[in-house]
Parts: C-alpha cells; structure tokens; sequence
C-alpha cells in the first residue's frame, strides 16, 4: 500500500489496523528491544544514519490521517521524519534492569501520537549487565511502533530496515470495497458452513472458554519487565514457539498451583499469522491454545501443543475468515468505528468468570544477527506484548541468530512476586 502523497485525501486503514486506533483500554504500542556490543564511535554519526534510512523508506515517513470529519476509518498520509522522534536518553540508566524499568514507563505513560509519528527510536548507552552480554557495556535501543502501523512480523522488518537490512517489506494487497449488504450475507452464510464442516469434524474446533485465574486481574500500574535469555538448540520442544509455551506451561502452572489455583485448564492466546498475502498491517489474528499443565513429559506436551497450533492454522483457512475480512471492509467507516472495538474485545474481556486466555504467548524470529548500529553488532532482542484488561500476564519470545528471549510484562496485580515466577520459567526453560 502506498500513501497518499502529502496534502491529498488519506487511504483507507484496514478495520483490522484501525482496532488498535479505536480501542482505549489497552497501551499496545510495539516496544521492541535490540542489545548492540559496545558502543559506536560516534552517536550523533550513528543517529543521522538512522535517519537517514528512515526518510528513505516511504512506510517510514507515514502518518495517521483522519477522514470524513473523523467519523470514519482514519487513513495513512506521507510526511517527513521528525528529529523528535529520535530521543537519546540522558541521563542514562547504568544497568539492565533500570533500562527495563525506563521502557515499562514508556508503555505506561508515553504511547505515540499516530497523528504526529508511528514510530520512536530510544537509545540507551553504556548500559551494564544485558543478557548475553558477557559483561560488558552495551547500547540498547528500542523501537517503539504504533501496533496500528504494524504487528510482529512487519515491525521487525521495519527494525531491521532502519539498523542495515534491504530486504524490501512484505507487499500490502488492500481488501476490495465491494458491496456491504452482499458481504454481510456471504459472511452469513460462510459462518453457517463453518459451523457445519466443525459439527461434521472436517474443521477442528475453536477453542472453548476457560476459568480466570488471578493472572486475568486488570493490570493496574507501571508494566514490570523482565527477560530470560537461551540459546535457541536448549529449548525444549520442536520449535522455538513451541518449546517456549511447553515451558511456560510448566511453569505459570506451578506457580499457580502453589497459590492453590487450578491451573488444570491454562490457555494462551498466541497470535498466529493468517493464510495468503497481508491485506493489512496487521496479518495476524489471536487463537487461544491450551497449555496441557497435566502432562508430565515434555515431549507429550509438545506434541499435543503443536498439534493445536496446526488445528488453528486448519481452522483460519475456512471461507469463512476471508468473508469476514470482506464484509467487514466494505462497511461504511462509522459502523466499523463502532462495531470493531466490540467484537474485538470479546478476547480481552472476563465473562462470569470465565475467559478465552489465561495468558498470551507472541513469537517472532527476527532472523540474522546481521543488524548493527554505529558499527556495533546486535547480540539479542527482545519484546514486551501489551496488557489487557483480562490478561495481566504476557510473555514475549524473540529470536535474533541464535538466540532467544522469552521476556515476561505483567503487574503486581497480577503476579505480585515476579521473581518467584522468574525462578520457575528459568528452571522450565533448561533442557
């Protein structure tokens, strides 16, 4: 997709992009953070480059832009990259964890503006005691990226562009219009054919609603962050994903189960890429995937976990997913303003005392260890997914080489003794 050059009439945001626009209840700005060796020669040499290569990329000097008086879907405009949304931060945290606690406030109290920028750049020097770092002093910079403009994949591409990578950017292919009471009828009739192909057992199941546990307390407070770091062959399981929620099972289940909570039925909400070409920004869609705490033996666990992770992707290349994009696209902005937020939060949301997830698991490989900054190279990256009002608890698990971060947000609310439950991930995350 390409914006509308600069002065002219703003292009169409998909529904699925405006969602994160719209809903008010959550900060879901992308805090993605890369650890460089070292630190550069010269850091005003090393920000000019970045910007640089923003102001050569055109999905980098876009904007939020309102159409139709604002009653509608916004819509992407062009502009320019503003120095300002290059921030060096002085005075400088000296360690790891005050540098975490610097991005929980930027997620708590420092979102940003889409209608003045998508993006932020913060860079943190001389930062001691960075996982990986073998003790040395590292620069962290974090990309900060409106979840409108991007979901997991896409943003670490973005990253990527800005610290040296050309690979050029998923091609966006926009849903066509159309006609909204003829979408909304195939949408109808889809949805029946999935309810039958499911009752007739040629589409597995969705996944069914489970008990809330205490992790589902509406976050309240500054985000807590913490990260653990592994090579990726120490992982269990057969995938980096997978091997992270076999983990996670056991561990969130024991820490549960010692606050006398039963854990028996933890889900996670994982985000899984949709079939096909991106049609938006965000090519993702959130499935809820049961955790099997009961299981004893790791690779049992394993296999049951990834055969729910192929049911789902089974489950999303129904007619019936597409049709609902379709109709949703094609009805007039106003309606969507109002209706998005509602069917969206049905995830976000405890019902009688009963919810979809317990808590959610993101997964992005964000390739080669082939980023630098100012001619330092990258060692690790990590990620922080947002809160909601009914998962107070999320885990992050990035990969860059061969490394893997498998990075904890919560609130005391929620987990109130974190490096308890640190103690237990570590301990799950061995081979």
């Amino acid at each position: 997709m390409r914006a509308s050059d600069s002065g002219a009439a703003p292009v169409r945001m998909a529904p699925v992009d405006a969602w994160y626009l719209f809903e008010k209840s959550i900060h879901s700005d992308q805090l993605m953070v890369y650890a460089f060796a070292g630190s550069p020669p010269s850091l005003e040499r090393a920000v000019a480059e970045v910007v640089e290569r923003a102001r050569g990329c055109s999905e980098l000097r876009l904007r939020v832009g309102h159409r139709r008086l604002g009653l509608g879907i916004p819509g992407w405009v062009a502009a320019d990259v503003d120095a300002g949304q290059i921030l060096i931060h002085d005075p400088q945290p000296s360690d790891w964890t005050e540098c975490l606690g610097a991005v929980g406030r930027m997620i708590a109290d420092h979102q940003v503006e889409p209608q003045r920028a998508l993006w932020r750049f913060h860079v943190f020097s001389d930062v001691h005691n960075v996982p990986a770092s073998q003790g040395n002093a590292s620069t962290v910079v974090v990309v900060q990226i409106s979840h409108a403009f991007a979901d997991g994949i896409r943003s670490a591409a973005l990253a990527g562009f800005l610290f040296g990578r050309t690979a050029a950017l998923p091609e966006i292919t926009p849903l066509p219009r159309g006609r909204p009471v003829s979408r909304v009828v195939e949408a109808v009739r889809c949805r029946r054919q999935l309810v039958q192909d499911t009752e007739a057992g040629l589409v597995p199941p969705p996944s069914a609603p489970v008990p809330a546990l205490s992790i589902n307390h509406k976050p309240v407070g500054t985000p807590i962050l913490r990260t653990i770091v592994r090579p990726r062959s120490q992982l269990p399981g057969g995938s980096v994903t997978v091997g992270a929620l076999v983990a996670i099972s056991e561990a969130l289940s024991g820490y549960l189960r010692e606050r006398a909570e039963d854990a028996s039925m933890l889900t996670a909400l994982v985000p899984i890429a949709k079939p096909g070409k991106p049609n938006a920004r965000n090519h993702s869609g959130p499935d809820f995937i049961r955790l099997h705490p009961d299981i004893t033996t790791r690779d049992e666990r394993a296999e049951l976990i990834t055969t729910e992770l192929q049911n789902c992707q089974q489950r999303r290349r129904h007619p019936s997913y597409i049709a609902d994009e379709m109709a949703m696209t094609a009805l007039p902005g106003p309606l969507v303003r109002w209706g998005v937020p509602r069917m969206q939060r049905r995830s976000t949301t405890v019902i009688n005392d009963m919810v979809l997830g317990n808590t959610s698991v993101s997964s992005v490989n964000r390739g080669k260890a082939d980023l630098h900054f100012g001619g330092c190279p990258v060692f690790m990256t990590a990620g922080y997914p947002f809160l909601t009002p009914a998962i107070g608890l999320t885990h992050g698990v990035h990969g860059i080489g061969d490394t893997v971060a498998i990075s904890v947000s919560t609130t005391e609310a929620a987990i109130p003794d974190i490096d308890c439950y640190l103690d237990r991930l570590d301990a799950s995350l061995r081979p």
